[in-house]
């Protein structure tokens, strides 16, 4: 009798295993789906705002109504100083967006 019952409660203890198993192969397939679409998708959008690079027009017009050579634009222009600044501002302006979150949570 008790054989017949350590039987069952493997069969059922595999069973579950099984269940788990297959649970999480598919949870994670969907989050791999996900990842991946969502992970295009940025893609797409970086590669678009890539190529709207306005830092360096901005600067060769300030650097046209400045009287700056044109050597002096072409050799800043080529070092990508005006890239350089708009990378430094966006993360400063997205470490003080981001100061702000635990200050709304915590002075609730």
């Amino acid at each position: 009798m008790q054989g017949i019952i350590n039987f069952i409660n493997s069969f059922f203890s595999g069973l579950w295993n099984i269940v788990k198993q297959g649970t999480f192969i598919l949870l994670d397939s969907i989050s791999t789906i996900f990842y991946m679409l969502f992970d295009g998708f940025l893609f797409v959008v970086t590669n678009l705002i890539s190529t709207l690079d306005l830092s360096a027009l901005a600067f060769n017009t300030y650097a046209e109504w400045a009287n700056l050579p044109p050597q002096s634009i072409y050799l800043i222009n080529q070092l990508a100083l005006p890239q350089c600044a708009a990378i430094i501002g966006a993360a400063m302006l997205i470490r003080m967006i981001l100061n702000l979150i635990p200050a709304v949570i915590t002075r609730v």
